[in-house]
Parts: C-alpha cells; structure tokens; sequence
C-alpha cells in the first residue's frame, strides 16, 4: 500500500526505542540528585548528634547553667557547607512545650528543665535535633 499515511512497523519501534535510552538517562540523573540531598541529610544527622553529646557533656563537666543559645556558625572543612546554631529555652517540666524564661534568667529561677533545639543547615535544607535536658 504504497502512499498511506501513518507508521511503519520499524519506525514505532525505533520510536520506543529512542524513549526508553533517554528514559534511563532521566531516571539515572534524578536519582543521583537524591542520594546528593540524602548524604547532606546523613552527615547533617551526625553533626547535629555530636553537637548535643558535647552539650551533655559540657552540662556534665560544666554544670547546668552552661548550656546556653549559639549563634549560627559556618562549620570548619570538611563540613564547611554547613551552619549550626543552638536554640536553648528554659521550660518548665509540667509543660516542655510551654517556655518558661530565656536564658539566663531562668538561671536566677527554679526551674529546672531546658528545651535544646540544634539546627543543621545547608543550601537548600536543614535539619533540626531537639531534646531536654533537666537539672538531676
């Protein structure tokens, strides 16, 4: 049948062909995007652990009053893509989400429970690492 319109056999499968190489080429690309977010979400996790075991630690070494808020600060290289800040409010133990005082006047009180929320930021996310930490 020679001058009808429409495809050939060979050209839709040619067709298909070429959308399932570019296919695989899209989905390749879009998956390394996602580990690159997940190894930033991975070491973000361990910078923000080892920033609240020093804080345990200092309340340990130093006692509790010197847990105190951090100002953001760029990381040293390796991590220099990233920035940690601490956020310390004083709440009472009836109620942790309630604040209670900033620092240091909470210091001057009895209250005996600190809110200790560490952000780890990066370009184009963060993460946040939040816990209690009382004086006993």
């Amino acid at each position: 049948m020679s001058g009808g319109r429409g495809f050939t056999l060979i050209e839709t499968l040619m067709v298909i062909v070429l959308l399932g190489i570019m296919g695989t080429g899209l989905v390749y690309y879009f998956a390394a995007l996602g580990s690159s977010t997940q190894a930033q979400v991975v070491q973000a996790s361990a910078l923000g652990q080892e920033k609240l075991e020093k804080i345990f630690a200092d309340k340990k070494d130093n006692g509790f009053n010197s847990i105190v808020s951090e100002v953001p600060t760029a990381l040293p290289a390796p991590y220099d893509r990233f920035t940690r800040s601490v956020e310390v409010i004083c709440v009472n133990e009836a109620d942790l989400d309630l604040p209670a005082g900033t620092i240091p006047q909470c210091a001057d009180t009895d209250i005996s429970a600190k809110r200790v929320k560490v952000t780890i930021s990066w370009q184009g996310g963060s993460a946040d690492f939040t816990t209690i930490i009382t004086d006993h």
